[in-house]
């Protein structure tokens, strides 16, 4: 899924076609970085936090890695290596991150480090849906389990 940030777009995806942010100007598109090697989602769209997209690099099968890449520049700022695939969320300035193990981990969004906040086993793997987040209520399911996480201070 494509991300609008002001007058930028961001399209990623695997499979060799890479990444690439567009500046938009009247009718024109300039690319500002592209490439293959920087942020390239396979099933999981990254999402943009304060200049910064968060999201997994690499293709499902092949374990990814999940990073903290510069909108405008695609500097990687770091890198996660062999994360394993799934989701990611921004909530406020949080990454809500559903992991295929099943594991769901809360961190902060930012481009210094990756920082887990708190981490918990919360469904048998595979799990590749996407989570949904309503009122404080996270709705996660695999292939025949459906929780609700009560995500509330």
């Amino acid at each position: 899924t494509p991300l609008i940030i002001d007058d930028l777009i961001f399209l990623s995806a695997t499979y060799g076609t890479g990444a690439v942010t567009l500046r938009v100007s009247g009718n024109e598109l300039t690319p500002l970085w592209a490439s293959d090697d920087v942020m390239s989602n396979h099933y999981a769209t990254s999402v943009y936090h304060d200049g910064y997209l968060y999201g997994y690099h690499g293709r499902q099968e092949f374990n990814p890695s999940f990073r903290a890449v510069e909108l405008r520049t695609g500097t990687v700022r770091w890198s996660e290596d062999r994360f394993h695939a799934g989701t990611v969320t921004l909530v406020g300035d949080r990454l809500l991150i559903l992991r295929e193990t099943g594991e769901l981990i809360l961190a902060e969004a930012s481009p210094d480090r990756f920082r887990p906040i708190a981490r918990a086993q919360v469904l048998d793997p595979p799990v590749r849906a996407y989570p949904g987040l309503a009122n404080g209520y996270l709705y996660a399911r695999n292939e025949d389990t459906l929780v609700c996480l009560d995500l509330r201070p």
